[in-house]
């Protein structure tokens, strides 16, 4: 049973860290992941909770930084200057948090499970990390956490496109009864179903396998793997063989992304912080809290279930959804 902590005051943070290997941490250069938010986002870690981590970091003698790679759609956080302005915007500077932020464009290929995943340079070349992880609502993947934090943001822009470009519909005419289900469920209306006709458009397809999930007589397949299988596959590329440990925020639980400048509304109330040495426990233990106020929150906003991430990352080894809670 991997080992969770749940506290709600941030003055825990320490005894919290101190039941993982924290001080294994002292004298290493730590890039900390964090999402530093899209442009009118306002639910994304802050600057402020974000120094007091930070703070207790360099308590243990390591040398933080900020790290988070650049997207694939068009914006700021397209390019490293860009997102560097950004997060500058957002609060996220060495004045503010007390250490600098490097963005990542390119990186090193890692095989996981046959597959190539280009990690980014700077996760490649540490042998300790740190995630902070807002936790919210996800279109794709029901719910973002820790799994997510790294097998989206911690991999290049080709790497970011192809798991959503393999995530798209495959359509099986002969299998499908024009239900109009999948069409319903799509987050981008990509989808048009109609009496005889099915039509998918490639330009506001976003790849995030919902449809295919909803297909009842398997009238839909992706073109090449599930987008939670592909998402825990990538995480896995990032952090098997480091020292990981993961810091979750149960706060300002939206029902979209941080990519999102409209992710709101909230769809349940705030709980608290996690800490744990693995992705898979500390994102089924969130799931599991954030159930017990709002049950299958996620699932009933986003229409599909975050449980696959989860199940999946157990399957190929990424982590174990066996847990104890500790409550401080």
């Amino acid at each position: 049973m991997k080992k969770v902590v749940f506290f709600t005051d941030l003055k825990d943070l320490h005894a919290a860290l101190e039941n993982f290997n924290i001080h294994g941490f002292a004298g290493k250069q730590v890039p900390v992941k964090l999402h530093m938010g899209e442009m009118k986002n306002k639910y994304y870690s802050q600057p402020d909770f974000v120094k007091l981590v930070i703070d207790e970091l360099k308590k243990e003698n390591m040398e933080p930084y900020l790290f988070d790679t650049t997207v694939a759609y068009p914006g700021l956080r397209h390019s490293k200057l860009g997102y560097q302005k950004l997060a500058k915007m957002h609060g996220f500077t060495l004045e503010k948090v007390g250490c600098n932020v490097v963005i990542d464009d390119n990186g090193i290929p890692i095989t996981v499970e046959n597959r190539e995943f280009i990690v980014a340079r700077h996760l490649v070349k540490s042998t300790h990390i740190f995630a902070i992880t807002h936790v919210k609502g996800h279109v794709a993947t029901g719910m973002g956490g820790a799994i997510k934090n790294f097998g989206m943001g911690g991999v290049t822009k080709e790497t970011k496109k192809a798991i959503h470009h393999g995530s798209r519909p495959l359509y099986q005419k002969d299998a499908c009864t024009y239900c109009g289900i999948c069409a319903e469920v799509c987050p981008f209306n990509a989808l048009k179903v109609k009496e005889d006709y099915w039509k998918k458009s490639m330009i506001s397809c976003f790849g995030c396998g919902v449809c295919v999930d909803a297909c009842a007589t398997n009238a839909l397949t992706y073109e090449d793997a599930d987008f939670q299988f592909a998402l825990a596959c990538a995480a896995k590329a990032c952090v098997q063989d480091k020292n990981v440990i993961y810091l979750n925020e149960l706060k300002r639980i939206a029902r979209s992304c941080d990519c999102d400048p409209f992710a709101g509304p909230i769809i349940s109330p705030d709980i608290g912080y996690l800490v744990a040495d693995d992705p898979v426990a500390i994102d089924k233990a969130s799931l599991d809290l954030i159930h017990d106020v709002k049950e299958n929150v996620f699932e009933k906003e986003n229409n599909i279930s975050p449980l696959k991430q989860i199940t999946f990352g157990e399957d190929i080894g990424l982590g174990s959804s066996a847990y104890t809670l500790i409550d401080l």
